[in-house]
């Protein structure tokens, strides 16, 4: 009978599962469906999908199973798949996120250069690049090197190869680099957007500056020519008035302005979310990596229950 801890565990990592697969086709199939969303830019965005779903369909439930039972039993060779299929997919997803990134950089920073090398082929490109890198990181243990397939006491057990050499590339590659290239990527689309939009700003006190001149200089050509009591010299200032005020306050520029401060706001607020979320989840998982082999040879153990929450974190 199982206790009431692991049905818990149980129903929220299965629901974690299910989320993950339906969320990730809902992608895969909004973009197939949606004319607007078929564009090259969103390859990368559908590879990120296709990672993440396969993560959910070949690594997790399979987790979970192992999460439950404690202990390994399905032999060597499934360890192996198992384990190669896990950071395949999850260094492809962290690969996508980082492709993206550099994409959007090069969008927004070059965005006539860029948008005609934008092109399928050249994305179809990216996106085998991206899983070529993460099978260059994924393949090593399979093929060369080995993974763990006993503890210290000998029971089976199935983990990815803890070998220095091994640990030192695979998390530089599959997360280090790319976290570094994220972080110095949105910050160079922070200070782009930022300066296009103090740009905007400059240009529009500018054109308010060159229009209340251009007012005053009016008014006071037409008072020196007309009688000022006159009905007529009335209606000129106030429509001159009315049109001043409109410049400054209400103009389709002024308008543009605003909504690009809006812009600007909610995009730094999305990219801080994505950023923020994706160190959190991932960095403790990386950095017990970067340690457990020297946890171990000091013949320190590492909690299982640690290690799971990392894991499932990720």
């Amino acid at each position: 009978m199982p206790s009431l801890q692991t049905i818990i565990i149980s129903v929220i990592l299965s629901l974690v599962i299910i989320g993950t697969i339906i969320g990730n086709i809902l992608v895969c199939i909004a973009v197939c469906l949606v004319r607007k969303l078929r564009r090259p830019c969103n390859y990368l965005l559908v590879s990120l999908a296709v990672s993440d779903l396969c993560v959910a369909i070949l690594v997790m439930p399979m987790a979970l199973l192992y999460e439950i039972l404690g202990t390994w039993n399905f032999g060597h060779l499934f360890c192996d798949l198992w384990v190669s299929f896990d950071v395949l997919c999850c260094t492809a997803s962290i690969l996508n996120l980082c492709a993206i990134s550099v994409d959007r950089f090069w969008a927004i920073t070059k965005p006539l250069e860029y948008g005609v090398k934008r092109t399928p082929k050249r994305m179809m490109l990216c996106v085998g690049l991206v899983w070529l890198a993460a099978a260059c990181i994924s393949l090593p243990p399979l093929l060369i090197l080995g993974n763990e397939h006993e503890d210290e006491n000998g029971d089976p057990k199935c983990s990815v190869c803890q070998n220095f050499g091994y640990q030192i590339y695979a998390t530089l590659g599959s997360f280090y680099i790319p976290l570094a290239v994220m972080l110095f990527v949105y910050y160079q689309i922070f200070k782009a957007a930022r300066r296009i939009v103090k740009d905007e700003k400059r240009a529009q006190t500018r054109l308010e500056n060159a229009l209340n001149g251009a007012t005053q200089e009016q008014k006071e050509l037409c008072g020196g020519l007309s009688q000022s009591s006159t009905p007529s010299h009335h209606l000129h200032n106030n429509s001159m008035n009315r049109m001043s005020g409109s410049s400054t306050f209400g103009s389709p520029h002024q308008k543009k302005l605003r909504f690009q401060l809006a812009k600007e706001k909610k995009a730094s607020t999305t990219l801080g979310i994505i950023m923020s979320a994706f160190t959190v989840c991932w960095l403790p998982f990386f950095i017990l990596a970067l340690i457990r082999p020297f946890v171990e040879m000091a013949n320190i153990h590492v909690p299982g229950a640690l290690s799971s929450l990392f894991l499932w974190l990720g």
